[in-house]
């Protein structure tokens, strides 16, 4: 028996197997803790969510909250819709604070380990905080969205409005009032339409271009002179700077396709309609698109609705949308399609610089840029407009457009959080 044993002690074969069993043990462990932990992320991420739509709903109701039980109440209930109870996950501590204009909500929560026990003894346990003021930064929104022809094309315009629209409900919802979200819609193409409330303005001009006149002017406007078109507006525009009428590119029954441009407001009824009532139609010439961003955004020219840039109180934010390449602007192009194809006039690359002239403006005074490629269009080109990486949105089917919009909504909310 002695000699079996010290045999068995000696022979190698299988002693593989063993090693690897044994050393098995500790990689279980490991991955398990790995899913564990992983887990314990996405519910941080959830918990942070939660706090952050608890506190910026909870705001808008503190002026008719009387009492902090009711304030709690609110607070809590808010928290709950955006983190309901899940498997495992359990909410320890729910502090809602308001102090005068500020308010905050801090969450705390344990969740369940499997193997990680073994090396995490207990819960894990993960946070969220967030505060807001309701005398926090007021915004101001240019919807900058490309109406050309293009649009027609995979379902674009039909999920654009329904994106756009949706960008105004949840922008509702995380501002203390519309007040403090004025917004803004400029259609483009190759033009921009102001509409003809005002047809004799000292701003306006029917000779720069000769295609139409005040008694047959339908609203279009094309690119003002350069370097004009491409300047943060600062002052009212006569002479060189007027803007120039021009004959609509885009009629149907009689009418411009291209929809007509809403200075800043607070009606989202009435912008909703608007946006509702888009059609697409033209080219593609973003320079005229940022341009008038750049108009709705400042105190002067036709619209002259915004604030003063130099006010700190305020956020000026632009998001532009576009589905196609730079195709035709006042200088390159007749509008023609076949004229200007074997005439070999198109040149994005010219009409780019113009639109990245017109992006650096108004970064230059303090405008934050969004931008949207969908599907198509200059990706480098849109990137370098946006104010940051982050901030360009690569859209590849129609349907992307709601959750891109819903992240700029979450981002834009941002700028009313402290924390």
């Amino acid at each position: 028996m002695r000699r079996l044993f010290v045999r068995f002690r000696r022979d190698p074969r299988g002693s593989v197997a063993v090693i690897m069993a044994l050393a098995m043990i500790p990689v279980t462990f490991l991955v398990g803790a790995g899913v564990d932990y992983a887990r314990g992320a996405g519910v941080q991420a959830k918990i942070q969510t939660a706090t952050d739509a608890a506190v910026l709903a909870v705001i808008r109701e503190v002026p008719t909250l009387k009492t902090d039980a009711d304030f709690q109440t609110r607070a809590r209930a808010f928290f709950d819709a955006s983190f309901p109870p899940q498997t495992g996950v359990t909410v320890t501590r729910f502090t809602p604070v308001r102090t005068g204009t500020q308010v905050s909500v801090s969450a705390t929560a344990e969740v369940d380990m499997t193997l990680g026990r073994l090396m995490h003894p207990g819960r894990l346990e993960v946070t969220g905080t967030s505060q807001a003021m309701s005398g926090g930064k007021a915004v101001e929104i240019a919807l900058v969205l490309d109406n050309t022809g293009s649009m027609n094309s995979s379902g674009k315009l039909p999920a654009l409005k329904q994106a756009a629209k949706d960008f105004l409900t949840y922008l509702d919802k995380v501002v203390v009032s519309r007040s403090d979200a004025k917004v803004a819609l400029v259609p483009f193409s190759t033009q921009v339409n102001l509409g003809t409330a005002v047809t004799s303005a000292g701003w306006l001009s029917y000779t720069k271009i000769g295609t139409t006149s005040a008694a047959s002017w339908q609203g279009c406007i094309t690119d003002r002179d350069q370097p004009y078109d491409v300047q943060v507006p600062n002052a009212e525009p006569t002479g060189a700077g007027a803007y120039p009428a021009d004959k609509c590119a885009s009629i149907q029954n009689g009418k411009p396709t291209l929809a007509p441009i809403r200075p800043l407001g607070t009606d989202y009824t009435a912008l909703a309609t608007a946006i509702d009532a888009m059609s697409a139609g033209g080219d593609t010439n973003v320079t005229i698109g940022v341009a008038w961003g750049l108009e709705a955004l400042t105190p002067y020219g036709p619209l002259a609705t915004a604030t003063s840039l130099a006010n700190d109180r305020v956020s000026k934010i632009m998001i532009v949308l576009t589905d196609g390449l730079n195709t035709a602007n006042r200088w390159t192009c007749t509008g023609d399609f076949w004229k200007d194809w074997f005439s070999g006039c198109v040149d994005d690359s010219t009409i780019d610089g113009r639109t990245l002239a017109a992006c650096t403006a108004a970064k230059n005074a303090g405008i934050i840029i969004y931008t949207v490629r969908v599907i198509d269009g200059n990706t480098n080109m849109l990137k370098s407009c946006a104010t940051k990486d982050g901030f360009f949105y690569n859209v590849i089917k129609a349907d992307d457009l709601k959750p891109a919009f819903q992240s700029i909504g979450s981002s834009i909310a941002q700028f009313r959080l402290t924390q």
